[in-house]
């Protein structure tokens, strides 16, 4: 008809006396005379199944809802009896219009003083269906009456049937009598009762009203009017109609099956039409590891409850092909409270610490850095354009010198910030990029170092892929919603090189290095290994957990959609106990691939150096080829010392005075950090003979007042502490010598009293250097010793 309106424009304006009403006239004509397609059966309703891996339903979808096209004969009988019975009884005797119908509806207007009838015949119910209008303005009715009277002149009574029975919308998303029956009935439309098929027919005149799993009551008494309406039409007698009504009609429970919705309401975001057009849809899924992550997520935050934690997020990836085996957005989609239908995957939070590997792992493809190199964490303040950043670590201290190792492993946000401020925020961002946080949109000054700390925002979905590319030796993983091989998720490039993936991986699997920090059989150790890494966002409003074994990815958030924060509660208590149920659940994968070019060499944990003979304690550490130290530990530092005056000793002093003393000589970086912890600084001068002088003078006196002597322990000893034995077992036996006739005594630890009136005593270890006095009382001085305690 478009193809000729040019024509009759022309035609139109050249004849303007007599050619409008003519023209008019032709239009119509050719609207009423042009087929029409709103009976046509190829636009039938039609629904998308979405399986799981294994086949198993996690729902049936499509934009308008679920239908199923069937022929009339496939239609019990009865239902287009009661039909027409009840929507238009004089369905054969009109062309689409009820002129009847339509005086009947002007007195019952009148009559009610508003619409409650709006004399719509089957076929102008049909064309509504097809125009989509819910409204009852005069301009959407006339469109209905045109387009009806245009299928009646198309199509035949039993085409009209066909398109109101399979086009009709009953309830809960279910369109057409053949869904109507299986979903309400669990059987097809050609097996209804009589009594079914006159209920189904109810139901489209107000589908929400009547609805049977909500409104049984009012779902039955618009069946009496069906029933009603077949005796006033003479289809069936007064006996059948008390028959039909005293049949019990039973509906089906309502189990629609709605498993892994947000994963569902994902697919149907990201794909496109065509995808979701076709009748089944195979995922990757796993529908029984998702229902048991789901069962684990509630009951954690049952036990977490008086942590105000209302909610958690979940998912398991497969390291091999990138298949996502589970996602859970919420532990409840239909909790409003809890604000459910939002989805925890895909939400934009603060990471807090999970994208610190990222950091390290950009630090060791330096080589500029190894899992040794020793990294300061004392007070630093950084310049940034919102005014100088001081981070502060989660336990409120600072730890000195500590191995990149352990700084990474226990998690500590000082050298993390030191590392991102040397390293540049702008390279660290473009790594970040590289392992797939697109989110993170803002420009590096907007970050700051405040980046490695997790202040940008990022999806859960993007932690697990970032996890599973370290996972994967550096080689990025496009995760994928359906089934595929390894081989469609291989990637030629890796974004880190595979050795510094594998230290990553082996730092953050190594429980001894996060012990200080996490303790030992925590919610982050399992049985097999297990690489994994916490974080908390500001003000605890998000705890993270985040790690993979070599064949899965699991990534947790927990915390609350509003935003509020929870109640103190880390990620190693949040997230990290749903992290390792999911684990266990999961299983032993084996261990890691090794790394064919790691190299292994002893070094002394202090300085990150090869050891000397004075370093008492040796590690062994792994490095990338042509990273292994070649210098020799400066920091531990053994110094004669001239026990006269504690000064360096000089050629000239007495080798009995001579005593070999063991000092940590830390950079000047450290000091003020050591001065805080009370560690004694090597001396930097050496005794004069006046300092002797006096220094005997005092301690003729001194022994001529206290006559006190220490028999141990011997000054310049050293004790190691040991990481395995409970602290109340750790302790030294102090032995005094004490005169006959002198009982007042008292031990004093670094000028603090420790006990008194008794010669012997026991003194639990503690780390440091440590002066121990045995004095008499009234005396300011007594005999002296000084110890070192290393952990």
């Amino acid at each position: 008809m478009i193809h000729f309106l040019p024509n009759i424009i022309r035609f139109t304006s050249s004849h303007k006396t007599w050619a409008i009403p003519v023209v008019l006239f032709v239009m119509v004509a050719i609207y009423f005379l042009w087929p029409t397609s709103a009976v046509n059966p190829s636009e039938s309703i039609s629904s998308t199944k979405v399986l799981d891996r294994d086949g198993r339903l996690l729902r049936e979808i499509r934009p308008e809802g679920r239908g199923i096209w069937v022929s009339l004969d496939k239609v019990q009988p009865f239902a287009t009896q009661a039909l027409i019975a009840t929507e238009d009884r004089n369905f054969y005797a009109h062309r689409g219009v009820d002129p009847k119908g339509i005086a009947r509806a002007i007195r019952d207007n009148i009559k009610a003083r508003r619409i409650i009838s709006g004399a719509s015949t089957l076929s102008m119910q049909v064309a509504r269906m097809r125009l989509g209008y819910s409204s009852r303005s005069i301009v959407h009715k006339l469109h209905e009456v045109a387009l009806a009277t245009r299928i009646e002149i198309h199509n035949s009574k039993q085409d009209v049937l066909n398109a109101w029975l399979n086009q009709a919308y009953f309830g809960n998303q279910v369109y057409g009598i053949e869904s109507a029956s299986q979903f309400y009935f669990g059987k097809t439309a050609l097996d209804l009762t009589a009594s079914e098929a006159a209920y189904l027919i109810g139901l489209p005149q107000n589908p929400i009203g009547y609805n049977p799993h909500r409104y049984p009551e009012t779902a039955l008494k618009r069946y009496s009017r069906v029933l009603e309406a077949l005796v006033e039409t003479s289809h069936i007698s007064a006996k059948t109609h008390e028959r039909l009504l005293q049949a019990n009609v039973q509906i089906l429970p309502k189990e629609e099956v709605f498993r892994a919705p947000h994963f569902v309401e994902w697919l149907k975001a990201q794909q496109d039409n065509a995808l979701l057009q076709q009748p089944l849809l195979k995922t990757s899924l796993d529908v029984t590891l998702q229902t048991e992550i789901e069962a684990l997520a509630r009951g954690h935050l049952d036990r977490l409850n008086s942590e105000y934690i209302t909610n958690a997020a979940a998912v398991v990836v497969d390291n091999i092909n990138g298949e996502i085996l589970a996602y859970m957005g919420s532990i409840d989609y239909w909790n409003e409270r809890i604000e459910g239908q939002n989805d925890g995957v895909r939400m934009l939070r603060q990471p807090g610490s999970t994208l610190k590997p990222f950091t390290y792992a950009l630090a060791l493809e330096s080589k500029a850095y190894t899992p040794a190199s020793v990294l300061p964490d004392v007070e630093v303040q950084i310049p940034e354009a919102g005014g100088a950043f001081a981070p502060k670590n989660y336990d409120k201290t600072y730890h000195g010198p500590v191995p990149l190792r352990e700084a990474l492993a226990n998690s500590y946000n000082v050298p993390a910030v030191r590392l991102a401020r040397d390293l540049g925020v702008p390279l660290l961002l473009d790594k970040l990029h590289e392992a797939g946080f697109s989110s993170l949109t803002r420009t590096p000054d907007h970050y700051g170092v405040g980046l490695t700390l997790g202040n940008g925002e990022v999806q859960l979905l993007e932690l697990v892929r970032a996890y599973a590319t370290l996972a994967r030796q550096g080689y990025p993983l496009e995760l994928t919603p359906f089934p595929r091989s390894s081989s469609q998720s291989q990637h030629e490039t890796p974004i880190l090189s595979p050795d510094v993936a594998y230290l990553i991986t082996d730092i953050l699997s190594d429980p001894e290095a996060r012990e200080a920090a996490f303790g030992r059989s925590g919610p982050l150790e399992l049985p097999f290994p297990t690489a994994v890494k916490t974080g908390t966002s500001k003000d605890y409003r998000d705890n993270w957990a985040v790690g993979y074994t070599p064949k899965y990815t699991v990534a947790v958030w927990v915390g609350n959609f509003d935003g509020s924060p929870m109640q103190k509660v880390s990620g190693v208590s949040g997230a990290g106990p749903l992290f390792k149920s999911i684990m266990l659940y999961l299983g032993d994968s084996g261990h890691f691939e090794d790394a064919q070019d790691i190299e292994i060499a002893v070094i002394c944990p202090l300085s990150g150096q090869k050891p000397t003979s004075v370093c008492l304690l040796r590690k062994k550490e792994l490095f990338i080829p042509g990273t292994v130290p070649r210098d020799s530990c400066g920091v531990h530092k053994e110094v004669l010392i001239d026990s006269r005056s504690n000064l360096l000793a000089t050629p000239s002093t007495p080798s009995s005075f001579v005593r070999p003393t063991l000092f940590t000589a830390l950079p000047a970086i450290y000091h003020p950090w050591m001065r805080e912890k009370e560690m004694a600084f090597p001396p930097t001068e050496y005794s004069s003979e006046q300092d002797l002088v006096v220094h005997e003078s005092a301690q003729a006196r001194h022994d001529t007042e206290s006559a006190l002597h220490i028999a141990y322990p011997v000054s310049g000893m050293i004790f190691q502490l040991d990481p395995i034995l409970r602290s109340e077992y750790q302790k030294i036996r102090l032995e005094g010598i004490v005169p006959d006739g002198v009982h007042e005594i008292s031990w004093w630890i670094n000028e603090t009293r420790w006990d008194a009136n008794t010669a012997t005593t026991m003194w639990p270890l503690e780390e440091g250097i440590h002066t121990i006095e045995l004095r008499r009382e009234g005396f300011s001085r007594g005999a002296s010793v000084q110890i070192q305690v290393v952990n």
